[in-house]
């Protein structure tokens, strides 16, 4: 076996780490994802809500910011209305410590079971004229409003009364 001086092994130890240091960097290069590719928010759960105490449905939606947004700039949800009147447009400002949003339909009439409704995601600037981002997806309810309950009609110590008592 052929013995091996410092310089050779010293040699052959750099050219394998620049070897695997370049392998690195080109696989680093074919993923990356430059920054103004990506979204600014992702849609975690969405979906409708029924609200049995009060007998109500609402649209749900939650987001997560992807890239970090400015405080005060505003998140818009249009959220078609099952009855056919246009679109429930809920608005929410960024904080600067919050990263998930909660956006809240009010209550909505006329859901059908097993029809897509429109939901509209965007993002606005701080005056609310300009749209920096936008989504468009689908929501399905998997209950008909005709399923929903009758309001309760007993109350108890801290239960509020629904506004149809």
């Amino acid at each position: 076996m052929a013995k091996l001086d410092e310089a050779t092994v010293t040699w052959r130890l750099f050219l394998s780490v620049f070897a695997l240091s370049l392998l690195l960097f080109a696989i680093g290069w074919i993923i990356h994802e430059p920054p103004d590719k990506r979204p600014l928010l992702d849609v975690v759960g969405g979906g409708f809500t029924v609200d049995h105490n009060t007998a109500e449905i609402h649209y749900d939606l939650s987001v997560k910011q992807v890239r970090p947004l400015r405080h005060g700039m505003i998140i818009e949800a249009d959220f078609e209305d099952p009855a056919g009147n246009g679109y429930y447009v809920v608005r929410e400002r960024v904080q600067r410590w919050r990263r998930r949003y909660s956006l809240r339909s009010p209550p909505v009439c006329g859901v059908r079971a097993r029809k897509r409704y429109l939901v509209m995601l965007r993002v606005l600037n701080d005056g609310g004229d300009d749209e920096l981002w936008h989504d468009v997806f689908y929501v399905t309810s998997h209950l008909d409003e005709d399923v929903m309950p009758e309001p309760p009609v007993t109350t108890w110590p801290g239960r509020n009364l629904t506004p149809y008592q």
